[in-house]
């Protein structure tokens, strides 16, 4: 199983951990990204730290993931922006 999230912050700091793997993105939801990371029992622990405050991660590594996940849900929502404008700007056939 995998462990889902939509906060981005939180996504940063499992993504800067190394016993973590970043499976991808969870698109399934259209109002919501989420970001999935593998094995669970390790993302949960992780998860946990980060809440409580005894995480640890480098802040330069944590940033620049940061931007990495950012720029990740930045193309998503353009890519789904051109879909949703291209069927928005499409003439309806017209009927003879």
């Amino acid at each position: 199983m995998t462990y889902k999230t939509n906060l981005l912050s939180l996504a940063s700091y499992l993504y800067t951990k190394e016993e973590l793997k970043f499976i991808g993105l969870d698109k399934s939801d259209p109002t919501q990204i989420f970001f999935k990371f593998e094995p669970l029992d390790v993302a949960e622990a992780a998860s946990e730290e980060y809440f409580t405050g005894d995480g640890k991660a480098n802040p330069l590594e944590l940033f620049k993931n940061y931007k990495v996940l950012k720029d990740m849900v930045f193309e998503v929502k353009r890519s789904l922006r051109r879909t949703y404008d291209y069927f928005d700007n499409q003439t309806p056939p017209q009927r003879t």
